[in-house]
Protein backbone atom coordinates (compact mmCIF):
# COMPACT_ATOMS: atom_id res chain seq x y z
CA UNK A 1 0.00 0.00 0.00
CA UNK A 2 1.42 3.35 -1.02
CA UNK A 3 0.84 6.26 1.27
CA UNK A 4 -0.18 9.62 -0.09
CA UNK A 5 2.71 12.00 -0.54
CA UNK A 6 2.25 15.48 0.90
CA UNK A 7 4.96 18.10 1.04
CA UNK A 8 5.02 21.65 2.27
CA UNK A 9 3.62 22.71 -1.06
CA UNK A 10 0.68 20.27 -0.96
CA UNK A 11 1.73 17.84 -3.70
CA UNK A 12 -0.92 15.32 -4.69
CA UNK A 13 -0.21 11.59 -4.77
CA UNK A 14 2.48 10.96 -7.39
CA UNK A 15 1.36 8.55 -10.15
CA UNK A 16 3.37 5.34 -10.47
CA UNK A 17 5.30 5.05 -13.71
CA UNK A 18 7.29 2.34 -15.40
CA UNK A 19 10.79 1.88 -13.88
CA UNK A 20 13.55 3.45 -15.95
CA UNK A 21 16.79 1.89 -14.69
CA UNK A 22 17.56 -1.18 -12.64
CA UNK A 23 21.34 -1.22 -12.22
CA UNK A 24 23.42 1.16 -10.13
CA UNK A 25 25.81 1.77 -13.01
CA UNK A 26 23.26 1.71 -15.81
CA UNK A 27 23.10 4.70 -18.09
CA UNK A 28 19.93 6.77 -18.21
CA UNK A 29 18.52 7.50 -21.62
CA UNK A 30 20.11 10.50 -23.25
CA UNK A 31 17.78 13.47 -22.71
CA UNK A 32 18.62 15.07 -26.05
CA UNK A 33 17.76 12.00 -28.10
CA UNK A 34 14.70 10.34 -26.59
CA UNK A 35 13.54 12.55 -23.70
CA UNK A 36 11.06 14.54 -25.80
CA UNK A 37 12.75 17.90 -25.16
CA UNK A 38 15.50 20.05 -26.60
CA UNK A 39 18.93 20.43 -25.05
CA UNK A 40 18.33 24.17 -24.53
CA UNK A 41 15.14 23.41 -22.54
CA UNK A 42 17.00 20.93 -20.36
CA UNK A 43 19.89 23.35 -19.80
CA UNK A 44 17.46 26.12 -18.81
CA UNK A 45 16.01 23.86 -16.12
CA UNK A 46 19.44 22.62 -15.00
CA UNK A 47 20.87 26.13 -14.61
CA UNK A 48 17.99 27.45 -12.53
CA UNK A 49 16.89 24.38 -10.52
CA UNK A 50 17.32 24.47 -6.75
CA UNK A 51 17.12 21.42 -4.47
CA UNK A 52 14.16 21.83 -2.12
CA UNK A 53 14.02 18.53 -0.26
CA UNK A 54 15.17 14.93 -0.07
CA UNK A 55 13.01 12.73 2.13
CA UNK A 56 13.00 9.03 3.01
CA UNK A 57 9.52 7.68 2.28
CA UNK A 58 9.89 4.03 3.22
CA UNK A 59 12.51 1.46 4.10
CA UNK A 60 12.68 -2.31 4.44
CA UNK A 61 15.66 -4.12 5.98
CA UNK A 62 16.12 -7.83 6.62
CA UNK A 63 19.37 -9.52 7.70
CA UNK A 64 18.87 -13.23 8.25
CA UNK A 65 20.76 -14.65 11.28
CA UNK A 66 23.02 -16.87 9.14
CA UNK A 67 24.20 -13.90 7.04
CA UNK A 68 27.07 -13.14 9.45
CA UNK A 69 28.45 -16.67 9.33
CA UNK A 70 28.39 -16.97 5.52
CA UNK A 71 29.03 -13.34 4.61
CA UNK A 72 32.21 -14.18 2.66
CA UNK A 73 30.20 -16.53 0.43
CA UNK A 74 27.43 -14.02 -0.19
CA UNK A 75 27.04 -12.15 -3.48
CA UNK A 76 25.88 -8.56 -3.11
CA UNK A 77 23.83 -6.84 -5.79
CA UNK A 78 22.78 -3.21 -5.99
CA UNK A 79 20.13 -1.37 -7.99
CA UNK A 80 18.03 1.70 -8.49
CA UNK A 81 14.93 2.76 -10.36
CA UNK A 82 12.75 5.79 -10.91
CA UNK A 83 9.35 4.93 -9.44
CA UNK A 84 7.54 8.09 -10.56
CA UNK A 85 8.07 11.70 -11.52
CA UNK A 86 5.59 14.57 -11.21
CA UNK A 87 5.59 18.02 -12.77
CA UNK A 88 2.65 20.23 -13.65
CA UNK A 89 3.28 23.04 -16.16
CA UNK A 90 3.09 26.36 -14.32
CA UNK A 91 4.03 24.80 -10.97
CA UNK A 92 7.46 25.85 -9.67
CA UNK A 93 8.49 22.37 -8.46
CA UNK A 94 9.26 18.95 -9.91
CA UNK A 95 9.53 15.76 -7.83
CA UNK A 96 10.58 12.17 -8.39
CA UNK A 97 10.53 9.05 -6.24
CA UNK A 98 13.59 6.78 -6.44
CA UNK A 99 13.90 3.22 -5.18
CA UNK A 100 17.32 1.82 -4.24
CA UNK A 101 18.15 -1.69 -3.10
CA UNK A 102 20.95 -3.95 -1.88
CA UNK A 103 20.53 -7.73 -1.82
CA UNK A 104 22.85 -10.36 -0.42
CA UNK A 105 22.38 -13.88 -1.76
CA UNK A 106 24.08 -17.17 -1.11
CA UNK A 107 23.08 -19.38 -3.98
CA UNK A 108 19.38 -18.73 -4.47
CA UNK A 109 18.73 -17.79 -0.86
CA UNK A 110 18.37 -14.09 -0.10
CA UNK A 111 20.03 -13.46 3.26
CA UNK A 112 20.18 -9.66 3.19
CA UNK A 113 17.74 -7.13 1.85
CA UNK A 114 17.69 -3.37 2.15
CA UNK A 115 15.24 -1.35 0.08
CA UNK A 116 14.41 2.33 0.42
CA UNK A 117 12.40 4.95 -1.43
CA UNK A 118 13.28 8.63 -1.44
CA UNK A 119 11.49 11.64 -2.87
CA UNK A 120 13.62 14.41 -4.35
CA UNK A 121 12.02 17.81 -4.99
CA UNK A 122 13.50 20.68 -7.02
CA UNK A 123 12.23 24.18 -7.66
CA UNK A 124 12.27 24.96 -11.39
CA UNK A 125 11.12 27.87 -13.57
CA UNK A 126 7.32 28.00 -13.74
CA UNK A 127 7.40 28.06 -17.53
CA UNK A 128 9.85 25.17 -17.89
CA UNK A 129 9.11 22.56 -20.53
CA UNK A 130 7.41 19.62 -18.80
CA UNK A 131 9.61 16.88 -20.27
CA UNK A 132 12.79 18.89 -19.61
CA UNK A 133 11.82 19.37 -15.95
CA UNK A 134 10.99 15.68 -15.55
CA UNK A 135 14.16 14.62 -17.37
CA UNK A 136 16.27 16.84 -15.13
CA UNK A 137 14.69 15.50 -11.96
CA UNK A 138 15.09 11.87 -13.10
CA UNK A 139 18.71 12.32 -14.19
CA UNK A 140 19.98 14.49 -11.33
CA UNK A 141 17.67 13.44 -8.50
CA UNK A 142 18.91 9.86 -8.57
CA UNK A 143 22.41 11.15 -7.73
CA UNK A 144 21.11 13.52 -5.06
CA UNK A 145 19.32 10.83 -3.01
CA UNK A 146 21.93 8.07 -3.37
CA UNK A 147 24.31 9.31 -0.62
CA UNK A 148 21.35 9.23 1.77
CA UNK A 149 20.71 5.60 0.82
CA UNK A 150 24.39 4.70 1.29
CA UNK A 151 24.36 6.22 4.77
CA UNK A 152 21.06 4.49 5.55
CA UNK A 153 22.46 1.07 4.57
CA UNK A 154 25.62 1.66 6.62
CA UNK A 155 23.58 2.62 9.68
CA UNK A 156 21.27 -0.40 9.38
CA UNK A 157 24.18 -2.80 8.82
CA UNK A 158 25.96 -1.38 11.88
CA UNK A 159 22.79 -1.77 13.94
CA UNK A 160 22.48 -5.39 12.80
CA UNK A 161 26.09 -6.09 13.73
CA UNK A 162 27.18 -6.96 10.20
CA UNK A 163 30.02 -5.53 8.15
CA UNK A 164 29.30 -4.52 4.57
CA UNK A 165 31.72 -2.95 2.12
CA UNK A 166 30.89 0.64 1.17
CA UNK A 167 28.25 0.75 -1.53
CA UNK A 168 29.67 1.60 -4.95
CA UNK A 169 29.39 5.07 -6.39
CA UNK A 170 26.84 5.37 -9.15
CA UNK A 171 27.96 6.64 -12.50
CA UNK A 172 26.20 8.03 -15.49
CA UNK A 173 27.60 6.70 -18.71
CA UNK A 174 25.09 8.61 -20.81
CA UNK A 175 27.72 10.99 -22.18
CA UNK A 176 30.59 8.52 -22.55
CA UNK A 177 30.94 7.36 -26.15
CA UNK A 178 31.04 3.59 -26.68
CA UNK A 179 34.48 2.05 -26.86
CA UNK A 180 35.75 1.47 -30.38
CA UNK A 181 37.11 -1.93 -31.19
CA UNK A 182 40.78 -1.87 -31.93
CA UNK A 183 42.03 -3.25 -35.22
CA UNK A 184 43.86 -6.03 -33.34
CA UNK A 185 40.66 -7.17 -31.62
CA UNK A 186 38.78 -7.05 -34.91
CA UNK A 187 41.50 -9.11 -36.63
CA UNK A 188 41.46 -11.69 -33.83
CA UNK A 189 37.69 -12.00 -34.17
CA UNK A 190 37.98 -12.56 -37.92
CA UNK A 191 40.68 -15.21 -37.42
CA UNK A 192 38.48 -17.12 -34.95
CA UNK A 193 35.60 -17.29 -37.43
Amino acid sequence: MRRELKTRRGWPHMPKKKPLASDISSAPKSPGKSGGFKTAEYNEVALSAQLVEIRLLKSNFVAEPEFSSVQDETNLSFGREVVSCFFKHGDPTVAAIFNYHVYGKRGRTKLLKCEAEYVVIYSVPTLAAEEAARGFCRNVGVFAAYPYFRAHVAQLAWGAGITLPPLPAIASTAHIPPKKRSEDAAAATIEQE
